[in-house]
Parts: structure tokens; C-alpha cells; sequence
């Protein structure tokens, strides 16, 4: 709200209080504060043009000086009272509320002022604020002030009707809290009118607000009137405070309205929630559209559209916070004084002893008598059996906020005492109306997606789950409580309702008060409250005159009378037999004390007494716990508790119990938390409801449950009239699984003897195509003493498998079907196998059978066991196994399965018909003691294991060592050659040559080695005689091989006494060097053994080189002389001849068992034909040239 503008004030002085006791007082806000002070001009004068009203602003400084104002009442309230407060406490000023004088302003609130002139460019004269200001600002003369934090809500025209046409109603304020407002805030607050009813209630609603004020008028929200508390103290101040705000100087404005504001602010038009998801199951949320109330209730909802709640557990202690918080004494003390002293003789004095009044009915005086001394009285009738004008009838403790819609349960604000025939049809109304609306809700739901409904019930989302209504919508009767039908907390405390009461005037009702002091009859009341006595004769037969005679009948009386019954009385005791022909409980003999009464021959039963000593033991449920407990006027048992059972099932369950004439009544219908199922059982649903009466005990309804991954269940009444609990029922299993599906499900109340208890038993079964892998099973389930068992047996359908024992048996919440197999024999590959077969259920909600073991393997040299695994059909066998045979070790991984086996040698895809062994490895394979390799192996789909393939060989093998050979090849005869004559001295000397020599062949072979061998081999355990071992390698063979010609020319004298010798030395070397390489066969078979064949050949083109030195010497011996001549020649090397061939071939030869070896017949040399002669004459062509 914006800050008002204030009007200028006229500078003159106001009178001071014209109540001269106010000057001995120093309340907080008394014109004793005042230094100056001012009259303020009005702000509407005259027959002005009606505003429509508005509503102030949360948080503007109207509302907080409220607020301080009220701290300082409520303090001055609790504060302890002296003697010198207790004389000024009701000293006020003169002057209606809307007339106050207004207190002087504090220095801050000049600083405050100031701010505020600034901003609004007031008049500079105006010097003061006062602490109850006026409603300053002309154009918020019409304007609703309420103590929020949220936006200022529109008024409708139609609320505005309402507050315009009651103005002035409501009633005063009490007198010792306006005597107590007064004192502490120096007001006369006589003006002050307040509304706490329904349409009040609606008011505030509307303006979200707990409470508001217009004017003089201050309208509370629904339980939010409550003088006695402090809080109810401090928003009745603050609401009193903006009265005093909004009068000013005789001038009544049309007023501001001023809220505090509700603790459920909810606005705005109600909104479908449409295009949602209403149903949150993990928020345990859901919303609905509407929820049809009552009218009565429905103005006490704290909101009417979007209102949210979950339901509130029930305490039981509501009663006693009632009874305790109206017995306050706000104003019953004064009322019952004022009513003594203008009914009774003597200033209100007591008719008997000890302060002992008696109070009738105005209009039934014979209906009964209230008695006791004034504090009794005033507990006595903390709720009342009479209505306003003395009738006599019933009210109870009701919830305004119903506890199923989210009402309070202990809250003295949510409390009220409403007629009992209203409340008891009230509540099942609106029970039902909920539960409609979240029917309604689901139905929706589950036709929008039925999974996201399913599992779900209306009990269970009512008990659980936090609902929110579009809109809260008033239909129903009664659409509002007369005040015949009701009493607030505050009337009670206040004594309202002794209006309807009148004493017992001695005088005027002797008739009566001289009955009560007949010595002849012993009076008995057998209740507190207003009752009316039962006349028993001081000597036996003691048997009521009672055509009822259901729930109780006195047995006997003792009475012993004091000296002075009219101050005294006098004490004694009955004793009572309860439930004497009770078909529903035990029957009770309990003795109940007298107490004296001042004025009454006899005496009273005392409500605590019977609490303390009434055990009822219901023969169905028992025991039982009374919370309220009395005899009726003509002698029955009239009592309501709680049950508190022994039946495991529902000993959580808040069951309520009344006693009365009729016998034992309880009507309960169960929600699912009051439920205790054992587990696996979980409750979904459930309508369970109890009646007893006096035809014993009934059940309806019926409760829906399931056990996860299992199936579902449900029980209902199989109860008697024998007084036994008892439900029967059923469970179904999964009926896509199993046929039959349905065992039978009962419960009846444990006996002392063991036994009873929820109880299964039954037969299901699974036939063929139900689970992948059983072709049947019978089952047997039982359930008892909180264990589940099962047993049976299944006929296995798994491939594979050759037989099958199964059981069935419950662990761990699941159904475990399960047992024991053997493989067929005929397995490829597998020479035996067993284990253990079960079958579960999946996260698909699908039985699926699952198996593993242990099986031998059939493959030769291979002896581990493998490991068996079973899953929706396909069945695999698997596992690493050393292998070892004849000259082949290593490790092999086998397997056998129904998939199909992949590209790279393992299972996949779905599984089939036919079983096919796989595996692989890799063995070590010893062809020769010097020959190692090592091959990758396989398992051929017969279970036979198969090595083929590349062997993996060393990178070099010595197959034999060096070789040498020597051989002379041939050699040549002496040939005689004329060559030519050597002139010597005179003479020439004719020379003829010799010539011999021959061909040498020289070899050395060796190391011979095998590189980069290769092997193909084909190898089968099975079948080892077939064994094959192919392969190649580069045969190596680093060699030397030479031919050596040898040639010499002898030189010879051909005539006469001279000699000529002389040779030349001809060498020539044809050679090679270097690797003869060729390819090599091998081969190797377990028949065979290893066989290795390979040749070597070395070829080459060359020509002779020679290496020539020749040299003559003649001599001539004349026998007188000697002539000698030498001639020498160093001829170079120089190539001569033809093209020529070399070749050298080694054949290779080898065999397991024989040595290995080269032999030199196997060589063979293809070397070139030669002619010595040719080259010799060649060659001496060529010396001749080179020396000549």
C-alpha cells in the first residue's frame, strides 16, 4: 500500500482524556506519552461517494506498528499481576474505539513522519505521528488492511456486500481480554465488534487472509479466534490495533481493510490439470479435479482452488487437548458469578457444603442436574450434553480441516465442539467424495497408458499419497451449522453455554432438593456430567429397573452416610456386571467407588474410575483401551476407545470402539498402512472393513495383495458370528506361465496354542510352451507360520539333456524351480556331463531356465573338465583342457553347443537342433629330435581334435656338416710337339715340345641348412595313422668347388751334342664359391616318419685363366767351348678358351631312422671336354708370340 497522504491538521491543542483514572496508569500508549498533540481535520465529510474497497499492502508501516503494539499486549497480558496492576487494570479513556485520543508521537516516529511528508509533500505544520494513526490518505479511505506477505488480492463487489451488510454484528470482545487490551493499550475498545463464524471464516478466505479488519470490525479466519493462547493473543492485538488505526476524532471512515495474512496463501481461479500427468508415483503425488464438501467445511478451508494435502494420522490426544484448553477460565469464572448472584439468595450463596452448586435445564428442569463447586462445574462441561437453550444433546470434539483432507490433528485452533449426529455423516461424506475423485483420476490415467496405473488403488493413494483438487467444490448438507448445532473454544472458556442453565434455588425448587437429601433412596450418579440420578433402595435387590439391561446392571450398593449430608454427603461403592449376555465380550463384575456429593444422599461414579478399572475384552479382537468412559442416566455403559488387538494382521490398525446401550459397536475399514502382511505378501489395495455389533462380528470388503514377480491375491470376510477373525481367499500365479494357477489363501486369529495365521495351499502347474526348457511341472505350495514352501517336480526340454530331477522350492521372495541333469552320452565330443538346472524370473517378467555343471570331454589325451552353462535354450559346454600324445603338447580350449559357431570359432546366434563341438589351440609338434614347431590347432565339429595349418618352424635347422671331396678326374699322355728351331750360335736347334697334365675336381659342401622352412600338417588324435606333415624350406648349402688344370711343356733338343731345356709352367684354375641353394621337399607321417629330400646344384660359364712364367736354356758343348744362352719370360694371366660348364649336383637324401648323410658317389660334376692339346698348342702359339 502506498504511504497515505496525510491531511492538514489543525494547529490547536486536544483535551486531555476525560477519564482522570488514566492519569494514575502509565499504559503503553496512554496520553500520559503525550508531549503535544494535534486534532486532525476529518478526511470524509459529509455524505460522500463509496470507494470500492481495496486491501492494504504486506509489510507497510501500518502493519508493522501492528505488530509492535501487539508484542508489547501480549507481553503485558503474561505478565505476572501485582496488586497495584490488578487495581488500574481495567482503567481506560473514555470514547469509543473510533474516537480515541491519539497517543504522542515517539521521537522515531517524527523521523519516520518526516520521511513520509517528504515523499508525499505534506503539510510542513503537521509536527506528529501519532501512534494510532488515521487512515490518512483520501483515496485509500475505502481501503482493506491485512497484516501479508503476499500481493494485495482484488475485493469482489460480492465480498464487499458482504462486510458493508455486516457491520456492527459479531459480538464484543470478551470482557477480561478487552479489560486486559484496555490496560495495556489506554483505549475504551467497547467499539470493537468481533466475527468467528462461517461467513467470517469465508471472508478471510477470500482475502487470504487468517484474519482482517474494517473499521471496528475484525473478522477471524476458521479457528484462527483464540484469546486464551499467545498467539491467538498477539493476532487479536494486532487486529485491535488496526481499529484504533482506523478511527480518528469521532469520525468512523469507511474503513481500511487490514489482513493477516493465511499460512495457505492459494489464489486465483481453479485450473484444470489437463494435458499432464496427474499421477507421480514416485513423488507419491496425484491430482484430481474436484472434491465435493459440505458446506459447513467448506467455509472453513483454508483454500478452495489448488489446495494440496495428505491425510493426517490420527493421534487420539485431540479430546484431551479439548477438555484441557476450555477449561480456561476467559470469562467462565465472571459469567458463572453473575448468573449465581441475580439466580441464588444471599449473593449467590451455595445451597450445600463444601461450594456445591446444582444446575438444570431453563426448559427441562427434570432432564438432568450439573453439580459440583464453580471449578467443577467449569470441567465438567467443557463439553456440554445440552444445546444452547438447554436441550439435551450430544456434542463431540470435531476437526473443522478434517483429518482426511490435511486438518491438524492436536491443534486447539482446528477444534470445535459440533453436534454428534452432524459429525458422524459428515465425515463419511466427504471419506467418499475423495475417493471418488481419485477414482475418477485413475480412470483417466489408466485410459491414457494402463502401465502407469497399474498396481495402483484408490485406498492406497487416499492413505499415502499427497493430493492436490483443482478445486474444493461446496455440495452436501448441511450447507452451514446453525449455533444450536455447535460451541467454539472460546464460548466454552467464556461460559457460554451455562446460558441454557439455571441453579437450583432453594425456595423455588425444594421439590427437588429435598428428593436429593431423601434418606429412604440412595441417589446415584453415574457420570460428571449433567445426569440425572438413579434411585436405588438402601437394601437390596439392587437390579435397575431397566428394560435395556444390555451393557451393565448393578449388583449391589454400599452407602455409608456422613454425620451432615448437606455439607459432607457420604461415600460407598457399587459393583457392576458388564456384558452380562454380550455375544461380542467377555463379561465384567468391577466394584466403582462413591464419592460424596454435599446436598445428595448417595454419590457420584467418577469418569476416572472407570477408565482406571474397565478392561473390556472383545472376543473377537481384544483388549480394548477406553478414552472416555461413563454410565448413562438409566444405567448402561457408555464408553469409546481404542482396540488394541491381538491378531498379527491388524495390530497397527487404529480401530475405534463404542459402548452403549446397544452393546459393543466398532465400524472400521482398513487402509493399507494399518495392514501387517507378512512378507512376500504386498498389500495394493484394500476395502477391509470390521462391523461388530451385537450379533458378533462381520467383515466386508476385501484386501488385494501380490508377491512380486509372482503373482496376485485377494481375501475377504469369512467371519462369523462365533466371534472369530477370519478371511478367505485367493492367490493366482502368473496364468501365462502356469495352469493351474490358483491355490487357496486363508487367515484366522492365532491361537495359544500356535497355528492360525495367514495360511496358502495349493497346486499349480506349468505345461508345455509355458518356459523355454520345461515341458511340465507340478507344483505344490504352502505357506504357514510365516514360511513359504513349494515342492515338485518338472520334466526337463532342453536339448541336450538326457534326464532331469526338478524341485521347487520359495527363497529369498522368489520361486525357485530347480534341480539336478544329466547330459546325453551322444553329445559330440562330450563323454559325460551333470549339474544343476533353475528356473527364474526376469526383469521381463518372463520365466527363464537357467543351467550349469560339469562335463567330461571325449577328445583323446584330453582329460579336464568343462564347465556347462544353460540359458533360454541354448546350452554350451566349455573349457581349457592341457593336451599331451606322441610328440604334440599344449593347450586347447574345446567346446560343445546348439548356436551356431562363428567365423572366429566361437558360439553365436540363437540355439538350435543340432550340437556341434568348436575349439582351438595351440600345440607344440617334435617332428625330429632336431626339429621342433609349433602348429594352431582346431576341434572338428565331430569333437575330434584337427591340427592344420601353417607349422611355425625355426629360422635355420642344420640338416649336415661340411663335406669334402678330392678327385683326380684324368690325365692326359706325354705328347711330343715340333715347335720350332732355336738358332744357337751357327746353328739352329730344332725344339720339340712335351706335353702332359690332367684335370683335378676339389669340393667342399657344407653346413647344409634348411631356411625359411615352412609345413602344412594335417594331424588328428583320433586318427593318428593319417597324419601328415607337408611343407618346404630353402635347402642351403654353402659350398666350394674347383677344377685344376694341370698342363707342362717340356722343351727338348731334337738333334746333335746341344741341349736345350726349358719348360713353361702353365696353371690354370677354373673355380666357384658361394651358397647352392634349391627347394626341399618335406614330408613326415607317424608311418613314414620324416622324409626329407632336396638338391644341390651349382652351375657356372667361366673360361681358363692361366698364370704363365716360361724360361729356355740352351747349352752347346763344343768340347773346346762352351756356348750357353738363357732366355726368361714373365707372361701375364690372360683367359683362354671356349665358353666352358661347371656344374656340381648334391642330391639329398633323409629318413627318420637312418643317419643322415652325404655320400661323394652322390656327387655329381658335369665339368667342360677339354682338349689339352688344343690348348696347349694355343698356348704356345701365345708364348712363342709373347717371347719371340
Amino acid at each position: 500500500m502506498k504511504t497515505p497522504q496525510k491531511a492538514a491538521p489543525a494547529n490547536t491543542k486536544q483535551n486531555q482524556p476525560a477519564n482522570k483514572q488514566g492519569a494514575g496508569k502509565d499504559p503503553f500508549f496512554s496520553a500520559a506519552h503525550d508531549v503535544e498533540q494535534a486534532q486532525e481535520a476529518p478526511f470524509f465529510e459529509g455524505n460522500k461517494v463509496q470507494r470500492k474497497m481495496t486491501v492494504n499492502e504486506p509489510g507497510d508501516h501500518f502493519e508493522r506498528q501492528a505488530d509492535q503494539v501487539a508484542d508489547k499486549v501480549v507481553q503485558h497480558i503474561n505478565q505476572p499481576k501485582t496488586v497495584a496492576n490488578a487495581a488500574t487494570s481495567s482503567t481506560t479513556t473514555t470514547g469509543p474505539a473510533n474516537a480515541a485520543t491519539p497517543a504522542v508521537q515517539k521521537k522515531e516516529d517524527k523521523k519516520e513522519d518526516k520521511q513520509e511528508k517528504e515523499q508525499n509533500g505534506a503539510d510542513k505544520e503537521l509536527q506528529r505521528r501519532p501512534i494510532f494513526e488515521s487512515d490518512g490518505d483520501p483515496n485509500e479511505g475505502n481501503t482493506l488492511k491485512r497484516s501479508s506477505q503476499s500481493a494485495a488480492p482484488d475485493v469482489s463487489p460480492q465480498t464487499q456486500q458482504k462486510i458493508e451488510g455486516s457491520k456492527g454484528g459479531g459480538e464484543p470482545l470478551p470482557a477480561n481480554t478487552r479489560e486486559e487490551m484496555e490496560g495495556a493499550m489506554g483505549r475504551d475498545l467497547s467499539g470493537v465488534r468481533i466475527h468467528n463464524n462461517s461467513e467470517a471464516a469465508g471472508l478471510s478466505n477470500d482475502l487470504q487472509a487468517q484474519a482482517f479488519t474494517h473499521g471496528n470490525d475484525i473478522y477471524f479466519g476458521a479457528g484462527k479466534y483464540d484469546p486464551q493462547s499467545k498467539s491467538g493473543q498477539h493476532l487479536l492485538a494486532h487486529e485491535v490495533t488496526h481499529t484504533v488505526q482506523q478511527g480518528g476524532n469521532g469520525v468512523k471512515k469507511k474503513g481500511v481493510i487490514q489482513r493477516a495474512e493465511t499460512g495457505v496463501a492459494e489464489s486465483g481461479k481453479a485450473k484444470a490439470h489437463t494435458g499432464e500427468d496427474k499421477i507421480d508415483q514416485t513423488n507419491k503425488t496425484i491430482k484430481v479435479e474436484k472434491i465435493d464438501i459440505p458446506g459447513f467445511k467448506y467455509d472453513m478451508m483454508p483454500s478452495k482452488t489448488d489446495y494440496s494435502f495428505k491425510k493426517t494420522t490420527r493421534s487420539g490426544k485431540h479430546l484431551a487437548t479439548w477438555e484441557k484448553d476450555a477449561a480456561t477460565d476467559a470469562g467462565f469464572g465472571k459469567k458463572f458469578d453473575d448468573l449465581k448472584k441475580v439466580e441464588l439468595p444471599n449473593g449467590g450463596t451455595s445451597p450445600a457444603g463444601n461450594n456445591t452448586y446444582f444446575m438444570v435445564s431453563k426448559t427441562n428442569v427434570t432432564g438432568g442436574i450439573l453439580f459440583g463447586n464453580p471449578d467443577e462445574i467449569r470441567t465438567r462441561s467443557v463439553r456440554p450434553n445440552w444445546r444452547r437453550a438447554g436441550q439435551m444433546h450430544e456434542f463431540e470434539v470435531d476437526h473443522k480441516v478434517e483429518l482426511q483432507i490435511g486438518g491438524a490433528d492436536n491443534d486447539i485452533g482446528n477444534l470445535w465442539l459440533l453436534s454428534q449426529k452432524i459429525n458422524g455423516s459428515s465425515g463419511g461424506t466427504i471419506q467418499a467424495n475423495i475417493k471418488s475423485a481419485v477414482d475418477e483420476t485413475i480412470k483417466a490415467e489408466k485410459a491414457k497408458d494402463p502401465e502407469k496405473v497399474k498396481g495402483l488403488s484408490v485406498q492406497g493413494i487416499v492413505d499415502n499419497y499427497s493430493i492436490t483438487t483443482a478445486k474444493l467444490n461446496k455440495a452436501g448438507s448441511p450447507d452451514s451449522v446453525g449455533d444450536q448445532e455447535k460451541y467454539s473454544l472460546s464460548e466454552i472458556q467464556k461460559g457460554e453455554h451455562l446460558n441454557g442453565m439455571r441453579f437450583l434455588v432453594p425456595g423455588k425448587d425444594d421439590k427437588i432438593l429435598k428428593e436429593l437429601v431423601d434418606t429412604n433412596t440412595v441417589h446415584l450418579f453415574l457420570n460428571e456430567r449433567r445426569s440425572k440420578a438413579i434411585k436405588m433402595p438402601k437394601k437390596g435387590p439392587f437390579k435397575l429397573q431397566n428394560s435395556k439391561k444390555y451393557t451393565a446392571n448393578i449388583d449391589s450398593v454400599t452407602y455409608d452416610p456422613q454425620t451432615d449430608i448437606m455439607q459432607q454427603g457420604g461415600t460407598g461403592s457399587i459393583t457392576v456386571t458388564m456384558f452380562k449376555t454380550s455375544k461380542t465380550a467377555d463379561k465384567i463384575t468391577e466394584s466403582f467407588t462413591l464419592n460424596p456429593i454435599p446436598g445428595v444422599y448417595g454419590g457420584y461414579v467418577s469418569r476416572q474410575d472407570i477408565l482406571d478399572k474397565l478392561r473390556p475384552q472383545v472376543k473377537a479382537l481384544s483388549p480394548v483401551q477406553l478414552s472416555e468412559a461413563g454410565f448413562s442416566d438409566d444405567g448402561e455403559l457408555e464408553a469409546k476407545g481404542k482396540v488394541h488387538t491381538t491378531i498379527p494382521l491388524i495390530d497397527n490398525a487404529d480401530i475405534d470402539i463404542i459402548i452403549n446401550s446397544s452393546g459393543l459397536s466398532i465400524r472400521k475399514v482398513f487402509d493399507g498402512g494399518e495392514i501387517k502382511l507378512p512378507p512376500p505378501f504386498k498389500i495394493t489395495d484394500t476395502s477391509l472393513g470390521i462391523t461388530l455389533g451385537d450379533s458378533g462380528l462381520t467383515v466386508d470388503g476385501n484386501m488385494n495383495f501380490e508377491i512380486k514377480k509372482l503373482g496376485k491375491g485377494e481375501v475377504h470376510a469369512k467371519a462369523g458370528t462365533s466371534g472369530a477373525f477370519a478371511l478367505g481367499g485367493s492367490f493366482d500365479f502368473d496364468s501365462k506361465t502356469f495352469n493351474p494357477a490358483r491355490i487357496t489363501v486363508d487367515y484366522v486369529k492365532p491361537g495359544d496354542g500356535g497355528g492360525g495365521g495367514l495360511s496358502a495351499t495349493g497346486e499349480i502347474g506349468i505345461g508345455p510352451n509355458k518356459i523355454k526348457g520345461i515341458k511340465s511341472a507340478h507344483i505344490n505350495i504352502a505357506y504357514a507360520n510365516n514360511e513359504f514352501t513349494a515342492t515338485g517336480t518338472a520334466e526337463p526340454d532342453i536339448k541336450g539333456v538326457k534326464s532331469a530331477e526338478i524341485h521347487v522350492s520359495y527363497a529369498n521372495e522368489t520361486l525357485v524351480i530347480g534341480g539336478s541333469f544329466v547330459l546325453d552320452e551322444n553329445m559330440p565330443g562330450i563323454q559325460s556331463g551333470s549339474g544343476s538346472v533353475e528356473v527364474t524370473r526376469g526383469p521381463d517378467e518372463i520365466y527363464h531356465v537357467k543351467a550349469s555343471g560339469k562335463a567330461v570331454p571325449k577328445i583323446p589325451k584330453i582329460n579336464t573338465e568343462l564347465s556347462i552353462s544353460y540359458d533360454d535354450g541354448a546350452l554350451t559346454i566349455e573349457g581349457k583342457a592341457s593336451y599331451a600324445a606322441d610328440r604334440v603338447s599344449g593347450e586347447v580350449m574345446v567346446g560343445a553347443t546348439n548356436r551356431a559357431i562363428a567365423a572366429d570359432g566361437t558360439p553365436s546366434g540363437p540355439a538350435g537342433d543340432k550340437f556341434t563341438a568348436y575349439g582351438s589351440g595351440k600345440l607344440t609338434l617334435k617332428v625330429t629330435d632336431w626339429l621342433q614347431a609349433s602348429a594352431t590347432v582346431r576341434v572338428t565339429p565331430a569333437g575330434e581334435i584337427e591340427v592344420v595349418g601353417r607349422l611355425d618352424l625355426p629360422s635355420a635347422v642344420d640338416v649336415f656338416p661340411k663335406k669334402s671331396i678330392n678327385k683326380e678326374l684324368f690325365k692326359v699322355p706325354t705328347i711330343q710337339i715340333p715347335i720350332f728351331a732355336i738358332p744357337l750360335g751357327p746353328k739352329s736347334i730344332g725344339i720339340v715340345a712335351t706335353i702332359d697334365g690332367g684335370l683335378d675336381f676339389d669340393a667342399a659342401v657344407g653346413p647344409g641348412q634348411l631356411k625359411d622352412v615352412f609345413g602344412q600338417i594335417e594331424f588328428n588324435p583320433s586318427h593318428p595313422e593319417n597324419t601328415r606333415i607337408s611343407g618346404g624350406a630353402k635347402f642351403v648349402i654353402p659350398a666350394h668347388a674347383g677344377l685344376k688344370l694341370k698342363a707342362a711343356l717340356g722343351i727338348g733338343l731334337s738333334i746333335g751334342p746341344a741341349s736345350v731345356t726349358g719348360g713353361i709352367q702353365i696353371v690354370g684354375g677354373l673355380g666357384l664359391e658361394g651358397e647352392a641353394s634349391a627347394a626341399a621337399d618335406l614330408a613326415w607321417s607317424p608311418t613314414t616318419g620324416f622324409e626329407f629330400n632336396a638338391l644341390g646344384e651349382i652351375e657356372v660359364h667361366p673360361k681358363f685363366t692361366f698364370d704363365v712364367n716360361a724360361f729356355i736354356k740352351a747349352e752347346l758343348d763344343l768340347l773346346v767351348t762352351d756356348i750357353s744362352k738363357e732366355w726368361t719370360k714373365n707372361l701375364a694371366s690372360f683367359s683362354y678358351g671356349p665358353d666352358l660348364q661347371v656344374k656340381v649336383s648334391l642330391p639329398i637324401h633323409y629318413k627318420d631312422g637312418e643317419p643322415f648323410d652325404v655320400k661323394t658317389d652322390d656327387i655329381k660334376v658335369t665339368y667342360p671336354e677339354i682338349s689339352i692339346s688344343d690348348i696347349a698348342g694355343g698356348i704356345a702359339d701365345k708364348v712363342k708370340e709373347e717371347m719371340l
